[in-house]
């Protein structure tokens, strides 16, 4: 399994995960967790991609999706 590209969360300066689309992984605050189990404020937030990291940045205008055939209906015999 590759390990994903890691870097410093823009809030709490924590070394962190990046996922594909370049959004900061749900990590604690640095001051460490409270009994809220509250998510630092940097978490899921976009980041620049470390060097020499490819990440896959997805939009929602990114242009037309493969079309695929609607089956056939099948005619029933009755």
């Amino acid at each position: 399994m590759a390990s994903l590209p890691r870097t410093e969360c823009p809030v709490c300066s924590r070394d962190v995960a990046v996922t594909r689309r370049g959004l900061v992984y749900r990590h604690d605050p640095a001051s460490g967790r409270d009994p809220e189990l509250k998510s630092c404020p940097g978490s899921l937030k976009p980041v620049q991609s470390p060097k020499g990291a490819l990440l896959l940045f997805v939009s929602p205008e990114a242009g037309a999706v493969a079309e695929v055939e609607a089956p056939v209906e099948a005619a029933a015999l009755f």
